[in-house]
């Protein structure tokens, strides 16, 4: 059972997390696409400079809405 500890959630799960997570804590919308997880970093590819702003000063709550929802293979940390 050791083995199946470290199977990680697919990848749509973590995307559409993280845009739910947006959602709920900045109140903007974000295309699920426009988020990749590589490594426990979830990257936002956004041209708003006023969302990246949102976003980074949120991110610890984003972060722990995650954290909820994906347990202890949630993603560490948001970078743009």
């Amino acid at each position: 059972m050791d083995r199946f500890s470290k199977i990680s959630p697919p990848k749509k799960f973590i995307q559409e997390e993280t845009a739910r997570a947006i959602k709920s804590v900045v109140n903007a919308e974000i295309n699920p696409d426009a988020i990749e997880e590589r490594g426990g970093v979830v990257y936002i590819k956004t041209k708003n400079s006023s969302l990246k702003n949102e976003i980074f000063l949120k991110k610890e709550k984003i972060l722990n809405y995650l954290k909820e929802r994906a347990g202890n293979r949630a993603p560490t940390d948001l970078r743009f």
